[in-house]
């Protein structure tokens, strides 16, 4: 589900247009079970435990700890315990941008390490801080009276992010040499992810994307592989086999209808590259995942 999708999940009283939607431990329970694309997300658990899956890879979450998402990550909440008290956070890129204005807060490339998810242990006072930033920005969020509603929202949401800096920066080695702002390159990347996550299914070739940045392919090529790893036909590829996995687990939709919906020429482009992606074919991956629900 995408941020749109989700929010007609959630009161308004939790949201702000497509900006910014901010899930409390009073509505958490509303995400498990939902499998998220396309959002850029935070999750901080302040009591109790669950499980997850991000781009198919299974994890534990306990009590204090915070993760966050790039938006090509494919995200599902498959438990929770009785006791949870967790928050979540979606971000537009429009609004972190206009709320942080390159400020940095904290160390941003462990976010790009895609697909690696960097998950945050934090002290039960460092969480006790960043939850008294998100209820400011909760109770700004569920006043639309408030004439500056959204301005104060991008306040405490730079102080929330400001703080949570800070949490990582106290567990980095060498925090002093975390340069305070935003570099050019970050903003390469991060511009890169976002194209990716809202137009991979239509636009399989690197060249859309560099001509969309106003950057050459070369320049591109290289700066996200050195900021993320990984080539941006990689990348791209790997948001392509997550939609589709996705997609094959609906049995209403055939292997065709895949392969339309993800701008293949026809079905056999689709199932020669999911397999050299999955080293399985799309039918064989139905059944197998169909054998492993039931």
């Amino acid at each position: 589900m995408t941020q749109k999708e989700l929010s007609s999940l959630f009161p308004e009283s939790c949201r702000i247009g497509n900006l910014i939607l901010l899930v409390s431990p009073e509505q958490f329970y509303k995400l498990e079970g939902l499998t998220i694309t396309g959002n850029r997300m935070f999750m901080m658990l302040c009591q109790g435990s669950m499980s997850l899956t991000l781009n198919d890879r299974p994890y534990e979450l306990g009590a204090h700890s915070y993760f966050d998402i790039m938006e090509t990550t494919t995200a599902r909440i498959d438990s929770t315990s009785s006791d949870l008290r967790g928050w979540c956070l979606f971000i537009s890129f429009e609004f972190a941008s206009e709320s942080l204005k390159n400020l940095r807060p904290g160390p941003l490339h462990y976010s790009l390490e895609h697909p690696n998810i960097r998950i945050w242990h934090f002290s039960p006072s460092e969480i006790d801080r960043l939850e008294l930033q998100l209820n400011l920005l909760k109770e700004t969020i569920a006043n639309p009276s408030h004439y500056y509603r959204r301005e104060l929202a991008s306040v405490y949401f730079k102080s929330f992010s400001l703080e949570l800096g800070n949490c990582m920066l106290s567990h980095q080695e060498n925090p002093n040499d975390m340069p305070p702002y935003v570099s050019k390159r970050d903003f390469i990347t991060l511009n890169f992810m976002t194209l990716v996550s809202k137009h991979f299914a239509e636009e399989h070739h690197i060249e859309f994307y560099a001509n969309a940045l106003c950057i050459s392919t070369k320049h591109l090529t290289r700066v996200v592989r050195e900021m993320v790893g990984k080539t941006p036909h990689a990348v791209i590829c790997d948001e392509i086999t997550h939609q589709a996995m996705t997609l094959l687990e609906d049995d209403r939709i055939s292997i065709g209808q895949i392969a339309e919906r993800l701008h293949f020429s026809d079905q056999a482009s689709f199932c020669k590259f999911f397999k050299k992606q999955k080293q399985i074919s799309p039918m064989a991956y139905r059944r197998q995942n169909k054998t492993s629900i039931e």
